[in-house]
């Protein structure tokens, strides 16, 4: 064990935070290196066990020590901006090789991914050897003429985390905290540094201020002897950057929903010969008894050229081009969710499962690539029940796929907040719609029992009362027709519990989902 370093203080300060002695946090925090590093796992620890405990202080921690990192980085950013940014992306042995950037973003630490020097790591990551000033047009114009990006504007030099960068490990092993807020109570039980200490750390930052450190905004591409050889290199440069590959990624997935929604509609068809389409519309009673009378004929293939066939419904040997093509489609990408999931630095496979599943949108990924499988599967079987479910799958599959698109628009700044806030209003609206459910089989299942009276009991009378009661919140009240000139005791009372139920759910449960959507 000669050649294994113990931190003692890093080992006793996680200590602190995973057994809950918050009175030792800030000790042994104040102790410690890469303290940015630390206060982020604290904010980590801290946020889920406030979720799982429910416990309101816990977050009231977790932001405390979320601050004493955005401190810390604030004066970094101020002394050394190009060294902060660095540090950024820069991997922290001593805790697995991980980066603050990568703990911020597991943390949920908005308040540090808000801050300009980590905005300026995510716009250097994001645009590539692109440089930052090139117009949003200009970018878009050169993912579809790709060979224009030739001229665009690029930078010579992409951040390296591996370059030296001893100065950053001195100063943030002499990093100290300014001076804490009065909100910050459990910092003014903890010594503060001395002035005299704080004024040597901002000496020694500003003496290695100019240490070489290559970053993504110093310089333009130097004009190429070959000017030929060098398009050709800003094209590759170009097709490489992240931005450009999100643009594309959505272009393809505008081409699959298109092509999608074409096989569905359009170029969906049995490969057997059925005598009626139970997924289709109602026909007419004509057309219905035409075709029992000639089923006999379908079935010995002795198709008489006056039979018309509903569309959609015709024979076919194979499927169409369009559903090989959406099932090559959707394998590539099962192979890209499967990579992902073994690219999770995980110790086990189900701690890499629960990482996995822990993201929404890997969530719809996996149900919509199954759904797509499995309505594959079944239209090939020679049940016209098959045919049909293949056919339900494939629209639920569909609008789940669309649903999918909108994780695409979360990279957009003017759509990405907004999708948070549809978000957290979804997370609402389940415990209105709770609510919601109560008054409309109360009201639904009393009015029903007094307009039509007994009936027999089929799966289709959920359905009715359903619909009895829940289009009129949107003002369809059809339900008027069935008792206006109904004068009995029956009539009148279906009268009293529809002014009833309309002033609570129209005017109370409808204001109240509004005041919870603009809380």
């Amino acid at each position: 064990y000669s050649g294994y370093h113990l931190d003692i203080d890093k080992e006793l300060f996680l200590w602190s935070v995973i057994t809950g002695k918050r009175e030792f946090n800030l000790l042994f925090w104040s102790r410690g290196k890469n303290k940015v590093c630390a206060a982020l796992i604290a904010a980590l620890v801290y946020r889920k066990r406030a979720r799982k405990d429910h416990d309101n202080s816990y977050y009231q921690t977790a932001d405390e020590f979320e601050n004493l990192a955005v401190q810390i980085l604030d004066r970094f950013y101020q002394i050394n901006s190009r060294a902060c940014v660095k540090a950024i992306i820069r991997q922290i042995p001593s805790y697995g090789n991980v980066t603050w950037l990568e703990l911020a973003i597991k943390a949920e630490a908005k308040q540090f991914i808000a801050q300009r020097a980590v905005q300026d790591v995510l716009n250097n990551i994001w645009y590539g050897y692109i440089d930052h000033k090139e117009s949003e047009m200009k970018i878009i114009f050169s993912t579809i003429m790709f060979w224009y990006s030739g001229f665009l504007r690029y930078h010579d030099k992409l951040v390296k985390t591996s370059d030296p960068t001893r100065f950053i490990d001195e100063l943030l092993s002499k990093a100290n905290l300014p001076q804490q807020s009065q909100t910050t109570k459990p910092l003014h039980s903890m010594n503060k540094p001395t002035d005299d200490i704080q004024m040597r750390l901002m000496h020694g930052v500003a003496s290695v201020d100019n240490t070489p450190v290559d970053f993504i905004a110093v310089g333009f591409c130097e004009k190429a002897n070959n000017q030929i050889s060098q398009y050709f290199k800003n094209i590759l440069k170009f097709l490489r950057a992240p931005y450009v590959k999100y643009l594309y990624n959505l272009y393809f997935h505008v081409i699959f929903l298109s092509l999608f929604s074409y096989m569905i509609l359009s170029d969906f068809f049995p490969l057997y010969e059925f005598q009626s389409d139970v997924c289709g519309p109602n026909s007419p009673p004509e057309r219905q008894e035409y075709g029992s009378n000639n089923s006999s004929l379908i079935k010995d293939n002795q198709i008489n050229t006056n039979i018309t066939v509903p569309y959609g419904f015709q024979k076919h040997d194979r499927p169409s081009m369009s559903e090989y093509i959406l099932f090559i489609w959707v394998t590539t990408l099962l192979c890209e969710e499967i990579r992902q999931f073994f690219s999770l630095e995980a110790k086990s496979i189900r701690n890499a499962m629960v990482a996995y599943f822990e993201v929404f949108w890997n969530k719809l990924d996996v149900i919509a690539i199954l759904l797509f499988y499995v309505g594959f599967i079944l239209r090939f079987l020679p049940y016209t029940e098959c045919f049909c479910a293949a056919r339900i799958v494939f629209s639920v599959d569909i609008t789940i796929w669309f649903i999918r698109s909108l994780d695409l628009f979360a990279a957009i700044k003017r759509l990405g907040p907004k999708l948070v806030m549809i978000g957290e209003m979804m997370h609402d609206l389940k415990f209105y719609m709770i609510m919601l459910v109560v008054f409309i089989m109360g009201f639904g299942v009393s009015s029903y029992s007094l307009i039509y009276g007994a009936k027999a009991f089929t799966w289709h009378l959920p359905r009715e009362i359903i619909n009895l009661a829940y289009w009129q919140i949107f003002g369809e009240l059809n339900a008027l027709d069935s008792f206006e000139h109904n004068y009995r005791p029956n009539g009148y009372a279906v009268f009293i519990l529809l002014v009833i139920y309309m002033a609570i759910v129209n005017i109370l449960l409808v204001n109240l989902l509004i005041a919870m959507f603009r809380y």
